[in-house]
């Protein structure tokens, strides 16, 4: 049976590119993605809005699937509205499929805080104005921002910015900061779980798990860890 501990449920902003394989390379044998996307076309607010708009219906319809934990990914998305509501989101969607739930900026800031991290260094794919949103929820849960890069990659062309060129901005962003006590890197629409070590050795920094997908908490939740 395909998922036979846990089936997961995801709903992507966009495609299903990049979250699978990051997925698979990091959950328990066992453990099953069972995702849906809203098809969302650019970094914008309009978009962000529509979304949103089809996140309850989605996650719905994951729980008719039998899944064991929804997790909605798009951390744009949700801080395109003011801080709280992601955990407004995270409420309502239990209270709506009966399942646990949370959404990949929630998920980044349970796992950065159950590690003790307080002082971080922010890496996102996004343009200026949608990075300033993510900073604000993040000072917002007492976060402090000890240095942030937003690399301003058109929405369409993520998959195509190569490996190199992510892990040289990831290693600068943690030099420029090098009291940072971890770095956040959202969106899985860039390549980053396989040069992740790597970067981590290269700058000596304690990195948290890219989010999404937001591994390490929604498993610790159902009582499973990662490989």
């Amino acid at each position: 049976m395909f998922g036979w501990r846990k089936r997961i449920g995801y709903i992507a902003p966009t495609v299903m590119e990049l979250v699978p394989y990051e997925f698979y390379a990091m959950v328990p044998k066992g453990i099953g993605l069972v995702g849906v996307t809203c098809s969302i076309d650019n970094w914008g607010p309009a978009q962000y809005e529509a979304g949103l708009a089809q996140v309850e219906s989605s996650a719905q319809y994951l729980a008719s699937r039998g899944v064991d934990y929804i997790i909605h990914g798009g951390a744009p998305l949700v801080t395109n509205r003011e801080p709280g509501f992601d955990l407004e989101l995270v409420n309502k969607l239990e209270a709506q499929t009966g399942v646990p739930a949370t959404t990949s900026i929630r998920a980044g800031i349970d796992s950065m805080q159950s590690m003790g991290l307080r002082r971080i260094t922010v890496v996102t794919p996004y343009p200026e104005a949608t990075n300033a949103k993510v900073i604000r929820f993040l000072t917002h849960y007492g976060f402090e921002i000890a240095h942030s890069v937003y690399l301003d990659i058109e929405f369409k062309k993520m998959q195509d910015v190569p490996e190199q060129e992510i892990y040289k901005r990831i290693v600068s962003a943690a030099k420029a900061a090098p009291d940072s006590e971890g770095l956040y890197i959202p969106c899985p629409q860039i390549c980053v779980g396989d040069i992740l070590d790597v970067a981590e050795r290269r700058s000596e920094d304690q990195s948290s798990p890219p989010s999404p997908p937001p591994s390490s908490w929604p498993f610790g939740t159902l009582g499973y860890g990662t490989r």
